[in-house]
């Protein structure tokens, strides 16, 4: 019995260490872009926000952070279209010859981490079985190529948003304490109620006098969010750094409008500090408020011109504005200072796409297989418009 306390606390502390970077945002408010648009999704839509989706995974996100992604996305997050596409992407997933068990660890990644809540959890139940199916397969054939970390090479000796700060997932999931376990709240909730002895160990180690599973969840709602305020209040900044390396930690816990306010004071002190204006413009950009946004990419490209990053997000941002021409303008100066960034070739062929010239955007689709071959976004968009 003192085994399992020990994994269940484990996994609590790991769990809740990581949720509290939501609590300081009300759960009722939501951040919708101003170009947002209700037309139906195509497939070059889906495909185009499910890579963004697989590359924030691989870069960390958590549970919530999941949610909200598809909470921004309004009724384009909804879970009958994307489950539909889902399985139709697996199929020709499945069909392809190329290796892809890059893809299929992100995608059970995304699984694990999307049924954490109800209006995910189907959406990561059938990415998390497409993402099996994907790595049988491989394991079957002996294919394993992939080895390496997914993240870029940071562009800049100080800490990026994008690039750094999240941990970059390879392979494998985030790993727990060894020993411990990995539960959903819903599922602690259930193993509360089956034993009464774990609950009442939790309760004691808490410091409640009810062992009675909601009232113990609620309590641990309450310390943690109680120990990240005080970790948050213990000290407060006084120069561009260290409101910038608060910025870097509110953004690792999942509270990017506190970030957005750190970088804020720093850009007060020095508003020559680059990479202040792009962690910035990331943040609204993942928050929907991309017109504040793309002003923030301005602005760090104007202090660093070479910053593709920032290029290959303002992009981002004015495809999600349906602003197709300038997307394609963002990218291609990003593939100018960076021409292997497989990334923002695959971006680009997206708003070809959309502009209706398929013949450019296949090209731009081979040259993003040809820098990076077991992209399988890539890969299924070719062989879409190809039909072969």
């Amino acid at each position: 019995m003192q085994g399992s306390f020990k994994r269940i606390w484990q996994w609590i502390q790991q769990f809740f260490g990581q949720f509290f970077g939501l609590s300081g945002r009300s759960r009722g408010s939501r951040s919708t872009s101003q170009g947002e648009s209700e037309r139906p999704l195509t497939d070059t839509d889906y495909e185009f926000l499910f890579s963004q989706l697989l590359e924030g995974v691989a870069h960390g996100w958590h549970e919530g952070r999941i949610l909200k992604y598809f909470e921004d996305l309004g009724q384009r997050g909804k879970p009958k279209p994307w489950i539909a596409w889902l399985e139709r992407f697996g199929e020709k997933a499945m069909a392809s010859s190329a290796p892809n068990l890059q893809l299929a660890a992100r995608m059970m990644r995304l699984g694990e981490l999307a049924q954490s809540f109800p209006a995910t959890e189907a959406i990561g139940e059938t990415a998390y079985e497409i993402g099996r199916q994907i790595y049988n397969k491989e394991s079957e054939s002996g294919i394993w190529e992939y080895e390496g970390p997914d993240a870029e090479a940071p562009i800049s000796a100080v800490s990026n948003f994008n690039e750094e700060m999240y941990q970059t997932l390879d392979s494998a999931p985030q790993s727990l304490p060894e020993g411990s376990e990995t539960l959903t709240l819903e599922e602690l909730g259930e193993r509360l109620e089956q034993d009464s002895d774990l609950a009442e160990q939790l309760a004691a180690q808490l410091g409640i006098p009810s062992s009675n599973p909601q009232e113990i969840i609620d309590a641990l709602m309450e310390q943690f969010q109680a120990q990240a305020e005080q970790d948050q209040s213990q000290e407060t900044p006084q120069t561009e750094q260290e409101w910038f390396n608060l910025g870097l930690e509110q953004a690792r816990q999942g509270d990017l409008e506190g970030a957005i306010a750190s970088w804020d004071r720093a850009l007060e002190i020095n508003p020559s500090l680059a990479e202040g204006w792009h962690n910035r413009g990331s943040a609204l950009g993942t928050l929907g408020r991309f017109d504040e946004a793309i002003n923030s990419f301005d602005r760090a490209i104007y202090l660093d011109a070479q910053d593709f990053q920032a290029w290959n997000l303002k992009g981002n941002a004015l495809y999600n504005l349906q602003q197709w021409e300038g997307a394609i303008t963002c990218w291609d100066k990003a593939l100018e200072v960076r021409p292997e960034f497989y990334q923002a070739w695959y971006n680009r062929s997206s708003a070809l796409e959309e502009l209706g010239r398929t013949e450019e955007a296949i090209a731009g689709y081979r040259k993003a297989l040809e820098i990076e071959p077991t992209f399988e976004l890539a890969s299924s968009r070719l062989k879409e418009l190809t039909n072969n």
